[in-house]
C-alpha cells in the first residue's frame, strides 16, 4: 500500500504565537473559537472541524501552563466543550478512512460493498448531525467566553522561557513514555494515547514561543497525522460493529491496513523517542 496523502497542513503561519506569551495566545484563540461557532450561517462540518482543532491547541497550551498556574480546571472544560461536537467529527473522519481505504491496491473489485457502505455513512451522517444546531453552537460558545474570562487574572508572567523549556521536556519525556507503552503492547487504546501525547506536544511547541526546529516540526506533525488516520480506522469499525455492517470487504481492507499504520507510526515515534530517557 502506497503512503497515505497527509491531511491538510495549516502550516506555521496559523500556528505561529501571537505577541506577548502565553495568556494572549489562548485569548486570541479562545476568542476566535467564540467567533467560528457565533457565525450565524456556518457550514457544520468545517466549523466543527477548525473549533476542534482551535481547541486541541488551547487545551495543549493549557496542560504546558499548568506547570506553574491553576489552568486544569479551564482545560478539562474545553475538552467537554469538544465532546459536544464530537459526533459530526467522527462521521466525517468515517467518511475519509473509507476514501483512503479505497484507495489500497488490494482493494480490487470491493467497490459495490465500498459503494454501500458509503451510503449507509452518509445517511447516518445527514441523520444524526444534519447541521450544527444554534443552541449547541451557542452553548459551547458561553463556555469558552466564560473559560476566556476565568483565565483573565492569571499571573500568565510566571511562564518565563525557562519554565516553558522545562514543560516543554517533561511534554517530550510523556509522549517518549507513551510510546514505550506501545512497544510493550501495541494496543489500539495506547495507540490512541500516543497520539494525543504527541499532539499536544506539536501543539505546545508550536505555540509557546521557544525555538521549534522546522524538521523537528515535520516528524511531530507526520506523526500526529499517521496516528490520527489509525484512530480514525477505530472511528470507522467503531460505526460499522454498533450497526453490524463491520464484515466483507471493509473489515478485510481495514484489518490489512491496521498493521501496516502501526509499523509506519512506530518507526517514526522511534526515530523521535527511542533514545529519550525518564
Amino acid at each position: 500500500m502506497s503512503e497515505a496523502a497527509p491531511r491538510p497542513d495549516t502550516g506555521p503561519a496559523d500556528d505561529a504565537s501571537v505577541p506577548g506569551g502565553v495568556g494572549p495566545i489562548l485569548q486570541d484563540r479562545l476568542g476566535r473559537t467564540v467567533r467560528r461557532l457565533r457565525n450565524p450561517d456556518p457550514d457544520a462540518a468545517s466549523v466543527v472541524h477548525e473549533v476542534r482543532k482551535d481547541l486541541k491547541r488551547i487545551r495543549a497550551l493549557l496542560r504546558l501552563a499548568a506547570e506553574r498556574l491553576p489552568t486544569r480546571n479551564a482545560e478539562r472544560r474545553c475538552a467537554a466543550a469538544a465532546r459536544a461536537l464530537a459526533e459530526l467529527r467522527d462521521a466525517d473522519a468515517a467518511l475519509e478512512t473509507l476514501a483512503r481505504l479505497r484507495c489500497r491496491a488490494d482493494a480490487g473489485d470491493a467497490a459495490a460493498d465500498l459503494n454501500d457502505v458509503e451510503a449507509w455513512l452518509i445517511e447516518r451522517r445527514n441523520a444524526v448531525a444534519p447541521g450544527l444546531p444554534a443552541p449547541v453552537a451557542n452553548a459551547v460558545a458561553a463556555e469558552l467566553e466564560a473559560v476566556a474570562g476565568d483565565l483573565t487574572g492569571l499571573p500568565f508572567g510566571r511562564l518565563d522561557d525557562d519554565s516553558l523549556d522545562a514543560g516543554l521536556a517533561r511534554t517530550t519525556e510523556r509522549s517518549a513514555a507513551a510510546f514505550r507503552r506501545v512497544v510493550g503492547k501495541p494496543r489500539p487504546t495506547r495507540f490512541h494515547a500516543l497520539r494525543k501525547a504527541v499532539k499536544r506536544e506539536l501543539h505546545q511547541r508550536e505555540l509557546a514561543g521557544r525555538p521549534f526546529d522546522r524538521m523537528d516540526r515535520a516528524m511531530l506533525k507526520n506523526l500526529a497525522d499517521m496516528l490520527g488516520e489509525l484512530q480514525d480506522l477505530e472511528v470507522l469499525r467503531g460505526l460499522l460493529k454498533a450497526d453490524g455492517r463491520w464484515r466483507g470487504p471493509v473489515k478485510r481492507l481495514a484489518r490489512a491496513a491496521r498493521p501496516e499504520m502501526e509499523a509506519r507510526a512506530l518507526r517514526l515515534a522511534a526515530a523521535r523517542y527511542a533514545e529519550v530517557r525518564p
